[in-house]
């Protein structure tokens, strides 16, 4: 576990090191959220089960198609998926959905946790910052480097508070057009 724990650490070290670089310019691809969020779902799935958590994926029909680079965009939704399971009780529901809007494509993972406050979803965005946590194997990182991943393929991420009391984190990223024409047509 110590291992695992040194290892990630190194892991967002790298990635902090990599997203600050002022010439870092992530590899656009022409990818489907709603495929990337059941990706991400299915290697966190086993997690979610262990804590008795349901992940609720868009449906196979569903499509969001969007511009991003598909690992990034992986790296992103694996830290989202993974602090909701985190930091949501078990016997509970993590919801992923997809949508598109205007020129942006969208995905939303929405927990049954505490959710944060005001104060806290002005801080959660910063580097190192873990809200008072200790002992949860975080380095207060991930998000961080994950609206900076976000940013930097034209999108953003953001967090509400959910209607059930827990949080709803969105990522946004431009929406692949010519995709949606054929998906349309």
């Amino acid at each position: 576990e110590a291992g695992r724990h040194l290892l990630g650490l190194v892991e967002d070290l790298a990635d902090l090191e990599t997203v600050e670089d002022e010439g870092f310019e992530p590899a656009p691809d022409r990818i489907d959220l709603a495929d990337c969020a059941r990706r991400a779902a299915g290697i966190l799935g086993v997690r979610a089960q262990e804590q008795s958590i349901v992940l609720v994926t868009p449906s196979l029909d569903e499509q969001a198609p969007a511009i991003g680079e598909f690992r990034r965009v992986l790296q992103i939704l694996l830290n989202l998926i993974g602090n909701a399971i985190r930091y949501t009780p078990g016997n509970t529901t993590v919801k992923i959905e997809v949508g598109i809007e205007a020129q942006s494509a969208w995905l939303a993972v929405t927990d049954e946790g505490a959710g944060l406050t005001d104060a806290q979803a002005d801080k959660v965005f910063e580097k190192f910052e873990r809200l008072g946590r200790s002992g949860d194997g975080g380095s207060g990182l991930g998000l961080y480097i994950s609206r900076k991943l976000a940013r930097a393929m034209g999108g953003d991420l953001a967090v509400h508070s959910a209607g059930n009391g827990g949080a709803r984190f969105v990522l946004s990223l431009p929406a692949d057009n010519a995709s949606q024409a054929s998906v349309a047509g």
